[in-house]
């Protein structure tokens, strides 16, 4: 996630470790510290002059400008990934919207978008019918197939530099990805996870009811977990095979539900999507795809090493010929203190190079794809809300989020969307009793009823 500051306050910034890039160079700067305090020592003990380079700066200029440059590259490569993120959730959100708009529905669902507008009732004497059903279901549809696609694109930049470029997860990876795995199994029906499960590539031959059992019984106390068992092995195979990405699975899914509600001069579907809102739709998820190759091209595509090695090289050197800038006759302060600044100084523009180079995963820098999710989630229900689809909200929950996801995102994240129906379906081949059931889940089923109780009334 990305770190939240005050840039105002100088303390709150300059004491902080965690997410700086102290974490990263600490050792390496204290053992080019001490390097250049022992060489000092031993000049001033010895009276021995090792060279002259005190006079040139050319070796810390280079290496310096070397690593600067590096750094503008990484830069760039944060703000593009930044962009595409915010490109691709944007593109979801309009084929969300534009799709709500675009289907007519019944007799109900066309006065209330066409007649009446967001926010106003729909006479109680306009019942709704069976194109109002159509209607429905394809806006559930679509609803959680936007949501599963902003889940989808953080579950492949998660993994795909692990994973698919050196074929492994760590389980801090497999830990989170197998999170991400449930969310898709409460949103997708079983066929559709199903396909997704075997884009992802893990090495694991296991149907969606094992899975789902599995999975289950992992996070079954949510609430108290904090990461992986420590019976778990340090990593986990993924397949080099899988060529299929995850996202471009479910953006085949929204495009066959598109053209299957699609209403042409050949059928008889006046409930549907006119056929010359099509292309517009069409246009918006070939957009999805263009963001999420753009955003796999910034996770898999290292620095080229002939650069990286040169930067490592002459950084490498620098350090270690610290003892021919020494001269005694400058004091401790020169011969101590400036080269420990400058070591400082390297190191930490290379680290934040390295950090920046990939703004994809679950590092504390990374960039918060949760909130990002949870804001579409929250523009789902509202347009959904919108356009007079009461039931079709009514298909939807909202699950409690365990403290080990929530601490991810930068803000308070405490739920989650899911369908109702496939979320109970997590518990079900776990245990018989209710009184067992998982409280984090628990909890949203009993609102799940609540609610469902009041619209029973209201309708």
């Amino acid at each position: 996630m990305v770190i939240l500051y005050s840039s105002s306050e100088w303390l709150e910034v300059l004491f902080r470790y965690a997410g700086t890039v102290w974490p990263h160079i600490w050792g390496k700067w204290l053992a080019s510290s001490l390097y250049s305090i022992a060489a000092y020592l031993f000049a001033l003990e010895t009276g021995l002059q090792f060279g002259t380079e005190h006079h040139s700066m050319l070796l810390p200029l280079s290496v310096t400008f070397l690593l600067i440059f590096r750094a503008n590259e990484a830069y760039a490569r944060y703000w593009l990934g930044r962009s595409t993120l915010s490109n691709y959730i944007s593109e979801v959100r309009e084929v969300l919207l534009l799709s709500i708009i675009y289907v007519r529905g019944g007799l109900e669902s066309s006065i209330h978008l066409f007649h009446q507008g967001p926010g106003a009732t729909v006479p109680a004497s306009v019942k709704p019918d069976h194109y109002d059903e159509k209607a429905r279901n394809y806006r559930v549809d679509v609803a959680r197939l936007s949501v599963a696609l902003a889940v989808a694109f953080k579950l492949h930049t998660s993994i795909a530099l692990d994973g698919y470029c050196f074929g492994s997860l760590d389980k801090e990876a497999k830990w989170f990805l197998d999170w991400d795995r449930l969310r898709l199994l409460q949103l997708l029906t079983e066929e559709e996870f199903e396909i997704v499960n075997r884009c992802i590539g893990l090495a694991e031959d296991e149907s969606v009811p094992e899975t789902r059992r599995r999975l289950a019984s992992q996070f079954h106390n949510a609430r108290t977990l904090e990461g992986p068992p420590s019976s778990w092995d340090d990593e986990f195979p993924v397949r080099f095979d899988q060529f299929v990405r995850v996202p471009v699975a479910i953006v085949w899914f929204l495009r066959e539900v598109l053209f299957r509600n699609m209403n042409d001069p050949f059928n008889t579907q006046p409930w549907g999507i006119k056929d010359r809102f099509v292309g517009a739709l069409v246009h918006l998820l070939s957009g999805i795809l263009e963001s999420f190759e753009t955003a796999h091209m910034v996770c898999t595509t290292p620095i080229p090493l002939p650069y990286a090695n040169l930067c490592k090289t002459l950084l490498c050197f620098y350090m270690i010929s610290a003892p021919f800038f020494v001269d005694p006759s400058r004091g401790w302060f020169a011969n101590t203190v400036v080269p420990s600044v400058i070591s400082f100084a390297l190191l930490g523009v290379d680290a934040i190079a390295t950090e920046l180079e990939n703004p994809f995963g679950d590092d504390v820098n990374d960039l918060d794809q949760l909130e990002q999710v949870h804001i579409l989630e929250r523009e789902a229900m509202e347009l959904l809300r919108q356009s007079g689809d009461i039931r079709g909200c009514s298909v939807f929950g909202w699950q409690e989020v365990p403290d080990f996801v929530s601490n991810k995102c930068c803000r308070s994240l405490k739920t989650q969307l899911v369908v109702k129906d496939l979320a109970q379906l997590q518990v079900m081949p776990l245990v018989a009793e209710e009184d067992v059931v998982p409280a984090w889940l628990l909890d949203r089923k009993e609102e799940s009823r609540q609610k469902a109780a009041a619209w029973s009334l209201v309708l």
